[in-house]
């Protein structure tokens, strides 16, 4: 957690619950107290992962979570061929978890999204475009450069095996940096008016994907993102 962010958290999450985003955590901001003695600021919430009340699905056998993310510090892990992505996967862990799935096949499978996302595919042959515009307008909200790194960006598909299944992108998780921080070591002071997908980036690799993720999708997923704003501004934003 960053020094000073106390509800950046809270907030990102109350967006993404707002507007619908996939598996939005529920953040409970508490004042730490152990045995008397004051220990700080602090955000409860879920674990992201599945089957414990963050990513909900029937059947986990041939699902996989993903996290790209530049620590690139799991177990099980690989590189994308387009973009360099980085993407650790967090689940299935291939020792342990009952899985049909090998660390080649999802490797093999994510890639052809980054693959789609640079020929300009249609989103909906590859993600969600629902849950996807939804992700990124939340981001694009509060400003969080943590994506453009890329970090703590999750991404999961109930059934990797199945034709018929997209990428799912979400929870947001993550939001210490976003606000204005990565800008200025200081929050809410960035200009209002400064494009998200241009932003000055830590990291050119995450910025490149980012971008295209967004407009690369086509007119399907322009019209989500539209309608997720119109929607936020015109019904959730005063209650926020």
């Amino acid at each position: 957690k960053q020094k000073g962010s106390m509800t950046t958290n809270v907030i990102g999450s109350r967006v993404a619950e707002m507007v619908g985003a996939a598996a939005a955590n529920h953040f409970l901001p508490v004042e730490l107290y152990i045995n008397g003695g004051y220990r700080g600021s602090y955000n409860l919430t879920e674990k992201v992962g599945f089957s414990n009340n963050s990513i909900d699905l029937l059947d986990e056998t041939n699902a996989a979570l993903l996290e790209l993310d530049t620590y690139y510090d799991e177990t099980y892990k690989f590189t994308t061929t387009q973009y360099s992505v980085p993407v650790n996967v967090k689940y299935p862990d291939f020792s342990s978890d009952v899985t049909n799935l090998t660390l080649s096949v999802v490797s093999k499978h994510f890639n052809t999204l980054t693959n789609n996302v640079l020929r300009m595919r249609p989103v909906s042959e590859y993600a969600d475009p629902v849950y996807l515009a939804r992700y990124l307008m939340v981001n694009d909200l509060i400003f969080n450069l943590e994506l453009t790194h890329p970090k703590s960006m999750f991404v999961y598909n109930e059934n990797i095996l199945s034709d018929s299944t997209r990428y799912i992108f979400g929870p947001v998780w993550d939001c210490d940096w976003g606000f204005g921080y990565q800008s200025s070591q200081n929050y809410f002071i960035a200009d209002a008016e400064t494009d998200y997908y241009d932003a000055p980036a830590a990291q050119s690799t995450g910025k490149r994907f980012l971008k295209a993720l967004r407009y690369n999708g086509g007119n399907e997923l322009n019209k989500q993102y539209y309608r997720v704003w119109t929607d936020f501004m015109q019904n959730h934003l005063d209650d926020l």
